[in-house]
């Protein structure tokens, strides 16, 4: 299933060309984000948004998938996007644990909340999710690290992103940047990528995919 809903269960991935398996490779990186932006920084969750997608970037959205041992959205991208049937195991950041019943499709999802939203969302969420306790994004690093998780691709939304951006928590950040502009919601793509610059792109067919790397000048 892909995120934008439709059954790709029967549908085996292109092998990536070299050129686009080396610029897509996480290599040991802890955090990654990956998102399809327009050229004014309007943004969708990767493989999400017919308006912004293409089959290229579905391909690159489904190989980074394969590297990552968990996949971390917020809860209004569980909401609006259909998250469903997962083979991954997804996170997902909400204070509300108000989510679609079909989110709790396929793999056990985890549930991430504070302190002050823990016992709404525990009974929001029943025994449909296994709910963790997590105070701020930077906690994450070590609740990754005692759960075993040793990359972490996060998928959107927008805010979420920059929460953790602004953490100084990616090491990686993959954008898909789409000539046209969108309907989407806007992203200061300049605050996001900050402290991790571009290393490298590959444009074809006037979009841009490139690699932001930590460390890279």
């Amino acid at each position: 299933m892909s995120a934008n809903g439709a059954n790709t269960a029967h549908i085996s991935p292109s092998p990536l060309e070299p050129d686009f398996a080396r610029l897509y490779d996480i290599g040991d990186a802890t955090f990654v984000l990956n998102l399809i932006v327009d050229v004014d920084g309007g943004f969708a969750p990767p493989g999400a948004s017919k308006e912004l997608t293409n089959s290229r970037d579905r391909q690159l959205f489904h190989h980074l998938r394969t590297q990552c041992d968990l996949i971390l959205i917020g809860g209004e991208t569980a909401r609006t996007e259909p998250y469903r049937s997962h083979t991954h195991q997804v996170a997902v950041l909400t204070r509300s644990g108000n989510l679609p019943d079909d989110f709790y499709t396929g793999v056990k999802p985890w549930v991430l909340t504070d302190s002050t939203s823990i016992d709404r969302v525990t009974h929001n969420v029943q025994d449909r999710a296994e709910v963790h306790l997590l105070e701020n994004v930077t906690d994450l690093v070590a609740f990754t690290a005692q759960q075993g998780i040793h990359s972490v691709l996060c998928e959107g939304g927008g805010n979420l992103a920059l929460q953790l951006a602004h953490a100084n928590l990616f090491d990686l950040i993959f954008l898909t940047r789409v000539p046209h502009r969108s309907k989407s919601t806007h992203l200061d793509i300049a605050q996001l990528i900050r402290g991790v610059p571009l290393s490298e792109e590959i444009v074809e067919a006037q979009v841009a995919y490139q690699r932001h790397q930590k460390g890279e000048q």
